[in-house]
């Protein structure tokens, strides 16, 4: 494997060709081409992806079958009128109907995750509004969740950081925790701790008034401070009760978790339940192209098969060349046997983690197939994060990049703030045709780097 030889990378200054970008937050290197897990800097310098971007390209980079089936389209029409039909658009969604759980046969696409949550909250109040049920409206959802950065999107998301500039031109929708282990009471088991999460949102929508709820959004797999937290089967088992009793719609948001992340084509399926909406971005194109979509149940579809119009669009939604590369993706995925792989290699990929889980900033890593994440701490007794001011985000994303790694969630998590007296996730989750070799080779530069990261801010070794 190449070695990074490079000075310790700094946040790319504006100046030159760079002052015309708003707002970046990059840094210096500059990527010249990408294939498979790694990405190479125009100096010739090598990285591995070991967050798959965003937690996004589950595929791997530069694949020659998604290079020749854009040619294909291309040659074929690269926009389709919107008063005739688009196939490609067709296949892709008779594709996913084939790999979504049994009840979610009819799918709405988009051009991305946030597109594809406030699409998902259309779908219900127009479902509840079809149904004669006007006053239902809101959206309830989780504390320290993230679902979107649309003004609709970022009044679900539970996190101060990012909603402090907009409060007042967001929906102040009713909010509930997430299930967490950290929060439970000593003596307390498992599943009745699960039960007494669960039983927080029947209690929201009693107080909200269960006629003006429209429906409860979470992601299968924990977000925030809880990212990668995977609670026990009767926690969501209750939480599907729970929206049945009062009429309420379960939204599950596999933005992140679908299309093989987590071992399986969608994360739901390690619950044992049924969603009435999915929202798919991220995986769902390996980030080949812009793409969401909204998977939605017979039950919600119903109305708007028998006439309902659904009022809703976007110019670029079910765009052909990002359906015909979606629609390759998902085959590639199962050719390859991806989703068995990601299985098996997050597996692995815990087991080989000691060295890296013994570091005093590194709380735990968990998770589930190649979501996995650690939990990052100023030590693991008070679980905080380091102050601002030390300027820790910015440092690890740097000495990573002089390891060879790159990263997501480090400067977004600076952006965010962390949790109340919780550390920040960092996203060890590769593209998901990684090996068994390059993970241990990815561990050996997370060692490394997090060595280098703890002597720079005088972390005494335990």
């Amino acid at each position: 494997m190449a070695t990074t030889t490079h000075n310790l990378p700094n946040p790319r200054a504006s100046e030159g060709v760079w002052s015309t970008l708003f707002s970046s937050h990059t840094f210096e290197p500059v990527l010249a081409r990408a294939k498979g897990i790694h990405l190479y800097d125009e100096e010739g310098n090598e990285y591995i992806d070991a967050s798959g971007g965003p937690i996004a390209v589950n595929l791997g980079h530069g694949d020659p079958r998604i290079a020749e089936t854009v040619a294909k389209q291309m040659e074929q029409y690269s926009y389709c009128h919107p008063v005739m039909s688009n196939r490609s658009r067709a296949e892709l969604c008779e594709k996913l109907a084939d790999r979504l759980p049994p009840n979610l046969n009819t799918t709405y696409l988009v051009c991305g995750g946030s597109e594809a949550v406030e699409t998902a909250i259309k779908v219900a109040r127009q479902y509840h509004v079809a149904r004669g049920n006007s006053q239902k409206y809101k959206i309830i959802s989780n504390y320290d969740s993230y679902h979107g950065m649309t003004l609709a999107t970022m009044s679900l998301s539970g996190n101060p950081g990012t909603q402090r500039h907009f409060e007042p031109m967001l929906q102040k929708w009713p909010k509930v925790h997430q299930y967490s282990p950290t929060r439970k009471p000593s003596g307390m088991s498992e599943p009745d701790w699960a039960l007494a999460c669960a039983a927080e949102l029947d209690e929201a929508i009693h107080y909200a008034g269960s006629q003006s709820v429209a429906a409860y959004i979470a992601t299968p797999v924990g977000s925030g401070s809880d990212y990668g937290v995977v609670a026990p089967p009767e926690y969501w088992m209750a939480v599907r009760e729970v929206c049945d009793k009062h009429d309420v719609l379960f939204i599950d948001d596999e933005v992140v978790t679908g299309f093989g992340r987590t071992g399986k084509w969608f994360a739901i399926e390690h619950h044992g339940i049924e969603a009435d909406i999915m929202t798919l971005g991220k995986g769902i194109s390996s980030l080949y192209a812009p793409m969401g979509a909204v998977a939605v149940s017979d039950k919600v579809n119903e109305p708007f098969e028998q006439g309902v119009a659904f009022v809703h669009g976007f110019t670029n939604a079910g765009h052909p060349i990002g359906c015909a590369i979606s629609s390759r993706v998902v085959d590639i995925i199962e050719e390859d046997g991806l989703v068995r792989n990601a299985a098996e290699i997050g597996n692995y990929l815990q087991e080989q983690s000691a060295k890296v889980r013994s570091h005093q900033t590194v709380r735990e890593i968990r998770g589930v197939g190649l979501l996995r994440v650690a939990e990052m701490v100023k030590n693991k007794e008070t679980l905080g994060f380091f102050a601002r001011d030390t300027n820790a985000e910015t440092k690890l994303q740097a000495i990573a990049l002089k390891n060879g790694l790159a990263f997501y969630a480090t400067l977004y998590g600076s952006r965010r703030g962390p949790s109340k007296n919780r550390g920040l996730p960092l996203f060890i989750s590769p593209p998901i045709c990684i090996t068994r070799e390059e993970v241990d080779e990815l561990l050996r530069r997370l060692d490394q780097t997090l060595t280098d990261w703890e002597n720079d801010l005088g972390v005494i070794q335990i």
